[in-house]
Parts: structure tokens; C-alpha cells; sequence
């Protein structure tokens, strides 16, 4: 199920369904960035609520603002403000089936992952994108168009440079994903991933030591996930450490579990923790091709 894309006029909501905000972030101008869309925005009443772990307000309180706006019928869109921590005990306080009754894009990475999981095993759609408290860190705007070129249905395809690691070939399928640690933390879970239907999956993450970005890979293959894929997208692997100790990089070991699944495989996509920041619309059919000239992701 796709919601429908926007137009001028409509009304973007912004809660905080997992940490809360930081000063900076309710002070960027991310609302009137918004606004020079043509889009009303809508802020959740929690928004700066507060509660111990960081939590922005209780995990029923958060849960309530999507709830609301998920109600509200000026309300086309809704975005978290950020991600952190949280999603998972948001969605427990929530009633997933409004998603169904009133299907709206839902906008987030990072720990949104576990939210994007539960609409796509729902068949929902949703964007993996920019979030408004990452707004100020850009410099160049990109993220940010993503993100509008997503919502009002321009995006059609992306493109990568060639990479070492790449392994050609076209596949097509459903595109799923998101953090690569969220997605090891939900295998076997109700809202896991039926990886039986053709998928394309995509994996990102941030500030994680080698060794636990080996264990989860290892996870994802030995229980079965990595091989029933039909293609692989890698984006940003932000901050990585002790990459020194293990006298190779990240995308090294990245290629150790992939390599060997004879399906193809794009490094270096766009998308993650840094800028730019590709919007992707997640739970989309879509087919990647990888060749000598680099990749294309086409959403069909």
C-alpha cells in the first residue's frame, strides 16, 4: 500500500517517537524549511516533553502524538523529528492498525527502522529519509530535496559510482531495511521480515565496533536472511571503530558476507548517517542493476 503523495497545501506532522530532541534541534529552522514547500506543519504536544532514559516523554505519551496525528485527517504526512532510542516500546503503546485505516508516509531512520519493519510487514510504504533534526548538519541541501522530491512522488531512481566491492547482475524486489543493528534486533520477532518474498535489502549504521557489525552479519546469515535475498544495497557505515585493530575497514568485512551469495551487490549508496542523505521509499517494489559504470536503484 503506497499513501498518497503530497501536494501544496498539505500538512506535515513532527513528533518524537523515540529520544527527545535536543535544544538545537527544536531551535533549527526546520519548520520553516518546511513551510518553503508549500506544506502546514504540525507539531505533536510532546514534542519537548521529557522522561528518564532520554526518552522524549513516556513511552504511552509518544505513542499517543502518532496516534493522533495518524487521526487527523489535515495531517497527510508525519516525520520524527530524530531517531535515537525508543521505537521499539513506542510501537508496543501503539495500534498499528490506524496505519491501515488511514495510511500516511511516515518519514525516519536510524532507530525508525523498527517502525518502518512493522509498517512493511504490513505492506505499508514509508520514506527512509532526512528528519528535521538533522536538517542544521547539511551543507549542501541535498538531504533535505530528497526528502521533498519523496514525499511529493518525484523520486524515481538513484545512481552510484562504481566500487570495488560491487557485484553485478539485476535483481528486482521488494526494498527493505534500514539500520543494520535495529534489523538484527528484530529477527524472529512478530514484526521480522519474510525474506521467502523476493527482497532487495539495504543496511546502513553508525558508531559500531567491528566485531559487532560481524556478529550481526553473521546473525543475518546463519539464520537464513542473507541468502534469501535477491540483492544487496550497503549504504553509509558511519564512524566505525577499531577498524585499525582488525587492519581492515568495514567495507571489507561488508564484502566477506556478501560476496559469496552470487546475487548482485551496490556499495556505496547514499544513504544513512551523513550527508547526502538519499530518501528511499521503503516496503516499494523496486529493481537494482550493477554494472561497470556503477549501480542504478529504480522504484517502480
Amino acid at each position: 500500500m503506497r499513501p498518497q503523495f503530497l501536494k501544496e497545501g498539505d500538512t506535515i506532522a513532527v513528533i518524537a517517537i523515540a529520544s527527545a530532541p535536543s535544544d538545537a534541534q527544536l531551535a533549527g529552522n526546520w519548520k520553516e524549511q518546511l513551510e518553503s514547500w508549500g506544506l502546514k506543519v504540525k507539531i505533536g504536544k510532546n514534542l519537548q516533553a521529557k522522561y528518564p532514559g532520554d526518552f522524549a516523554g513516556t513511552h504511552a505519551q509518544r505513542a499517543q502524538d502518532l496516534e493522533e496525528m495518524l487521526l487527523d485527517p489535515e495531517v497527510k504526512a508525519i516525520v520524527s523529528i530524530r531517531g535515537g532510542y525508543g521505537t521499539m516500546h513506542t510501537i508496543k503503546n501503539l495500534n498499528l492498525d490506524l496505519f491501515k485505516e488511514n495510511p500516511k508516509w511516515f518519514i525516519g531512520y536510524s532507530d525508525i527502522t523498527i517502525l518502518h519493519y512493522a509498517l512493511q510487514k504490513m505492506g505499508i510504504e514509508s520514506i527512509h529519509g532526512a528528519m528535521p533534526g538533522t536538517f542544521q548538519e547539511e551543507f549542501d541541501g541535498f538531504s533535505q530535496n530528497s526528502l521533498k522530491d519523496a514525499l511529493f512522488g518525484k523520486v524515481a531512481a538513484y545512481t552510484t559510482n562504481p566500487h570495488k566491492y560491487n557485484v553485478k547482475g539485476t535483481a528486482q524486489g521488494r526494498l527493505i531495511g534500514g539500520n543494520l543493528t535495529l534489523m538484527r534486533n528484530l529477527v524472529a520477532t512478530p514484526n521480522d521480515h519474510n525474506f521467502d518474498e523476493p527482497t532487495i535489502l539495504f543496511i546502513e549504521d553508525i558508531d559500531e565496533r567491528m566485531y559487532t557489525i560481524d556478529s550481526k552479519l553473521w546473525h543475518l546469515r546463519e539464520c537464513g536472511h542473507l541468502a534469501k535475498c535477491k540483492g544487496i544495497i550497503i549504504g553509509y557505515f558511519t564512524d566505525t571503530r577499531e577498524e585499525d585493530q582488525w587492519q581492515r575497514d568495514v567495507l571489507d568485512l561488508i564484502n566477506e558476507y556478501t560476496a559469496p551469495l552470487g546475487i548482485p551487490v551496490m556499495f556505496g549508496f547514499p544513504c544513512g548517517h551523513e550527508h547526502p542523505n538519499a530518501s528511499i521509499y521503503l516496503g516499494a517494489q523496486v529493481e537494482m542493476s550493477v554494472g561497470e559504470s556503477g549501480g542504478v536503484l529504480r522504484f517502480l
